[in-house]
């Protein structure tokens, strides 16, 4: 493991997970052991605008049922469980963060769905799949996290099937100048790696992925003052405010890209 990914382990590896999940879903009057998918949308989806970000993302990326789907940097699982239980795809989910996964497998089996989404711990740079095994890569809010994207964009195109396409929505470098921080990313620069849109852009063409849209959502994110994830620190509210801020004047952007690998 580098440096680089022992600082986002470290970063999303301590804390607390399911005894919070727990104890929201005894207060809301569900049994925690036998959950619906449903029932755990408050609760996993760890992105902006939480389950509608998530199907909106699906509608987005064109997900259809029979499908089979890597879920890049999966955290809570939340986005496979949805993809298996909504779309009706089968489902294979990896995250570099060992308390992510372990939470991500007892929901999934709470919720019955261990049969349609497997969950590993593995490195979006070193995925361990064989080449041409999946019809989509989807990847929700993880890009920011990643040094090397032409390394992601490699492994990405290597384990696409000929015509297989890559969603990513993701955060980016704006052209207002550097972001201020905490995000909800990253304390600091040292795990935080956004570039332009056009170094993404750069990044997938050079591993043989063609675009074929590129769409700014910054609008669909300025307002989101949504509530604390559960997962997240105590300073959630003031990483909020200051994405906030840096996507109203231009230092940060949202964006949603789909691209295909040649047949």
């Amino acid at each position: 493991m580098t440096g680089v990914e022992a600082v986002v382990q470290r970063y999303y590896g301590d804390r607390p997970v399911i005894q919070r999940i727990d104890e929201a879903l005894r207060a809301a009057g569900i049994d925690p052991e036998r959950p619906s998918h449903r029932d755990l949308w408050p609760f996993d989806q760890l992105h902006s605008r939480g389950i509608v970000g998530t199907q909106e993302h699906a509608e987005q990326a064109r997900i259809r049922a029979g499908m089979y789907v890597l879920d890049l940097g999966c955290g809570l699982g939340g986005a496979s469980r949805y993809l298996a239980a909504e779309c009706d795809c089968r489902v294979a989910a990896i995250d570099l963060t060992p308390n992510f996964v372990e939470v991500a497998r007892i929901l999934t089996a709470r919720c019955g769905l261990a049969d349609r989404v497997e969950i590993r711990e593995a490195n979006a740079l070193a995925l361990p799949f064989q080449d041409g095994t999946f019809d989509h890569v989807w990847s929700y809010a993880v890009t920011m996290n990643i040094a090397d994207k032409e390394g992601l964009a490699r492994e990405v195109a290597r384990v696409l099937k000929p015509g297989g396409r890559f969603s990513c929505n993701e955060i980016e470098q704006g052209t207002g100048g550097a972001p201020v921080f905490p995000l909800p990313w990253a304390t600091n620069e040292a795990s935080s790696f956004i570039v332009s849109p056009a170094a993404m852009r750069a990044a997938l063409e050079a591993s043989g992925l063609s675009i074929l849209e590129q769409v700014d959502l910054t609008t669909t994110r300025l307002g989101d003052t949504g509530r604390r994830p559960i997962v997240e620190r105590d300073d959630f509210p003031v990483r909020l405010r200051n994405l906030q801020s840096c996507l109203a004047d231009g230092r940060l952007l949202a964006q949603l890209i789909l691209a295909e690998k040649s047949s």
